[in-house]
């Protein structure tokens, strides 16, 4: 980060909790392209930011804290329910944890005093704390119950809220360290970023017994919802028998992509023996030529098998399947988002993977980690950050309109995803969307193919990045590095 202007820190806290003080405060310094240095103690001349015990000495900036915060993160405990304080931030109720009541400020002529505990908090959210508890006392391995998160709780799951934390740090800078303000760009002059990303459950859907098995549901069910029955029937017989070709489908996918000038990141699943044998397309040859002559100059990931995530062995046989096709993967992103921060990423970082982004919530467009920035997760057994970047999954295709899922019409998810979009327009942030290849069948998802091409043209009118997770990975280390 040696081109952006250094900041002094000075940190004045109990020992174990000072990584954790660090980790927090340099995925901040990134997100406001800023080089943190860290300094230790009660005091030093020239300091800019302090995070600590209280002290008689005045510095620009300081943030609340209190002791029991870092006994708090020596258990294994949820932080209550009831002591979440919910403050407005520019018109916006933003969660608070470990902090004091009343206004998020207190200033003087000299100083601004964070009366909230952003870093506490911060190191909450980024870690899925409140995941981590309930998987160690026993929750199963797969997808996370998102009815059981504090967000779900609170009702603040598309509040992005470390991002916030941040705009109320560059708001405080913005009146006592004006020299650290600056404009926050991603490839060097677009105001957000979009990574765009792409799950290939199967190469071909309608393979095998597939046609025949959803025709006799359409006919069985032709009574509850005839419209829709007949609608079905009759697309498939005349769209799938006669003009409907998968490979064609993703053919016209990367051409569109190519001629809007947007990348994205293709995950493939790798294993030989799925009970669904659709899935088992590494292993056929028809799909293994076309793959290569498809996405041979494409980023391509694994899309790892809900095992891979708990499993090193199973993720390193996959890995390897994909590289005898003649990819090098080095990100991930795990099926059905099934995964345990703690043990997958450490399952990840062994295996050599160098970003993943499976960090979302299945139910729910929004941010699991309470952050749309690309991070790097925290090792809480060995107090360290992850040597993997996290890429975190804000919008998938299916959540919007999944019955299970949100079930929103394709009017209201537009209109979801152009305040997402204008969101990361205003904070200069971030945002995924993650799209599956069957979602651009026209008879099965009407509209829905439409509507991720309506939000790559509504994003670039914005001026913003639209690209694939390898490049924003790419980006990313250039500032944490």
């Amino acid at each position: 980060m040696e081109r952006y202007p250094n900041i002094n820190i000075l940190l004045n806290l109990p020992e174990k909790y000072l990584p954790k003080a660090e980790f927090v405060l340099r995925t901040y310094c990134y997100i406001l392209r800023l080089n943190p240095t860290f300094l230790y103690g009660k005091h030093y001349e020239g300091t800019h930011l302090y995070y600590g015990l209280p002290g008689k000495f005045d510095y620009p900036l300081k943030i609340y804290f209190q002791p029991e915060t870092a006994e708090f993160f020596e258990k294994r405990e949820l932080y209550p329910l009831e002591k979440v304080d919910f403050c407005k931030f520019r018109n916006e109720p933003i969660p608070f944890l470990f902090s004091c009541s009343g206004a998020i400020f207190s200033f003087t002529e000299e100083t601004c005093c964070f009366r909230k505990d952003i870093i506490a908090s911060g190191f909450y959210f980024l870690t899925c704390w409140h995941e981590y508890i309930l998987a160690y006392y026993g929750q199963t391995q797969g997808r996370i119950d998102y009815k059981q998160s504090l967000q779900y709780r609170w009702d603040f799951t598309e509040t992005p809220v470390v991002d916030v934390y941040c705009q109320m740090l560059l708001y405080a800078m913005e009146i006592y360290c004006p020299q650290f303000i600056r404009e926050i760009s991603w490839a060097e002059k677009k105001r957000f970023a979009v990574s765009l990303s792409h799950d290939i459950d199967y190469w071909d859907y309608w393979s095998g017994s597939a046609k025949l098995d959803v025709f006799k549901y359409n006919l069985r069910t032709f009574i509850k919802r005839p419209f829709n029955s007949l609608y079905k029937i009759t697309g498939h017989l005349l769209h799938k028998n006669l003009i409907y070709n998968p490979w064609k489908t993703m053919r016209s996918m990367t051409r569109r992509e190519n001629e809007k000038d947007v990348r994205s990141t293709w995950f493939l699943l790798a294993r030989k023996d799925f009970p669904d044998k659709r899935q088992n397309y590494i292993n056929d040859v028809k799909a293994r030529v076309q793959i290569m002559d498809l996405l041979g100059q494409q980023d391509v990931g694994l899309h790892g098998s809900p095992q891979s995530a708990f499993d090193p062995l199973v993720l390193a046989e996959e890995l390897a399947n994909l590289r005898d096709l003649g990819f090098n993967p080095t990100g991930f992103r795990t099926h059905y988002l099934h995964f345990n921060y703690q043990q997958s990423f450490s399952i990840l970082e062994e295996a050599g993977i160098k970003y993943d982004s499976t960090l979302g919530y299945w139910e729910h467009i929004g941010f699991r980690a309470g952050i749309s920035f690309p991070f790097y997760p925290f090792n809480i057994a060995e107090n360290r950050p992850f040597r993997v970047l996290e890429i975190p999954l804000i919008v998938m295709d299916t959540t919007l309109f999944s019955p299970k899922a949100m079930n929103l019409s394709y009017v209201s998810a537009k209109r979801a995803l152009k305040r997402l979009i204008d969101t990361a327009e205003q904070y200069q942030s971030h945002l995924s969307l993650l799209w599956h290849n069957t979602t651009f069948d026209p008879i099965d998802y009407p509209m829905w193919g439409k509507l991720y091409w309506h939000i790559i043209d509504y994003a670039l009118k914005k001026q913003g990045w639209v690209t694939s997770l390898k490049e924003i990975y790419e980006e990313w280390v250039t500032l944490s590095y």
